[in-house]
């Protein structure tokens, strides 16, 4: 497959990664005003085929737009050799055309169903593709906030999760060390819905009940997205007044999926009610005790514990142990401390 390190024969003509893997949009036009949406690299599974033609960016001297040049072809099969010379070239993220992405979903069903029935596949390397899985499903969602059919897939996925925690004993080591440490949206939604799934499912609730607070979970953030991006990734302290438009951030997740009709009263309480706490000290309402929702309240403790452990913008990530110990010490009255006493368990298990 590769003429030297850096150069790549596709099966359409050599590509010298070096000069392709620079290539970026500066103008006004994005890829996907081109008709391109990208696929991160980590998403492939290698001996599983390609669900369709993906192409990398090539810019010509001169010219403003670039040109999209087939490197894998539908149906190829994505060997260990591409996966390490793409990685060696760090090209993490290949693209698909638009009307091509619906193809991506049966692609993670295809690889989930081969792994139920593949005893001899590591669990970590199935808590992998579940997490991949989520966040291909939460970046859609995220980019698409009115289109319903992400709900069904939101709820298809924790489906999936609640199945493989049922047939393949996922403890809370294989969740966990699957995790994202550098904060991003979708990943964040995606390890909070992940790590409250398996926690309840370790606490022996209903299977269709962790379907649907993990569903929720996954939506859990989607007030952000009407949020100031310069707040959200603002490096310092923030001002009352960017605080304050933070904090909106629930109430108008709920705000938007009540008005849809996409979800039932648990999971629209779940996604308002995920800041609340326990002394009354939350927000949006300033709810107290019983009148969180218990949902609710094991997306506030997964939530924070995300939060604390991965790097956001204005802090450092602290280690879970040192984590817990701070949700145990100073932030104790903001959680139901029977769930929080659970929780530290549960991550011990």
């Amino acid at each position: 497959m590769a003429r030297s390190a850096a150069v790549l024969d596709t099966g359409f003509g050599a590509l010298d990664l070096r000069k392709a893997r620079k290539q970026s949009l500066t103008g006004p036009v994005t890829f996907e005003e081109l008709g391109y949406e990208a696929f991160p690299i980590k998403f492939l599974v290698p001996d599983f085929m390609v669900p369709c033609n993906l192409y990398i960016p090539v810019m010509a001297k001169g010219e403003k737009l670039p040109t999209f040049v087939k490197v894998l072809e539908r149906g190829q099969s994505y060997s260990e050799a591409w996966r390490k010379a793409l990685k060696e070239q760090r090209v993490h993220e290949l693209y698909v055309e638009a009307h091509e992405v619906a193809e991506l979903d049966g692609y993670f069903h295809e690889i989930l169903r081969a792994y139920a029935e593949d005893e001899a596949t590591p669990i970590a390397q199935k808590a992998l593709v579940l997490h991949h899985y989520g966040e291909f499903i939460a970046r859609r969602l995220f980019g698409e906030v009115n289109d319903g059919t992400f709900v069904k897939k939101a709820g298809q996925w924790a489906d999936a999760v609640v199945r493989y925690l049922r047939s393949n004993r996922l403890r809370a080591g294989h969740i966990y060390r699957r995790f994202m440490k550098n904060y991003e949206m979708f990943t964040h939604s995606v390890q909070v819905s992940m790590l409250a799934m398996a926690f309840c499912w370790h606490m022996n609730w209903r299977h269709e009940d962790v379907v649907r607070l993990g569903s929720a979970g996954l939506y859990h953030d989607i007030g952000k997205v009407w949020v100031d991006s310069r707040i959200l990734l603002k490096p310092d302290s923030l001002t009352r007044e960017e605080f304050a438009h933070i904090r909106r951030h629930p109430e108008s997740a709920y705000a938007h999926l009540a008005s849809m009709g996409w979800m039932n009263a648990d999971q629209l309480a779940t996604v308002r009610q995920h800041h609340e706490a326990m002394d009354g000290t939350g927000y949006p309402l300033g709810l107290k005790g019983s009148e969180i929702h218990p949902f609710a309240r094991v997306l506030h403790i997964c939530d924070c514990f995300d939060a604390l452990t991965t790097h956001r913008p204005y802090k450092k990530a602290v280690t879970p142990f040192k984590a817990l110990r701070i949700m145990q010490s100073e932030m104790r009255l903001s959680f139901d401390r029977h769930l929080l006493y659970k929780f530290i368990q549960y991550l011990g298990s």
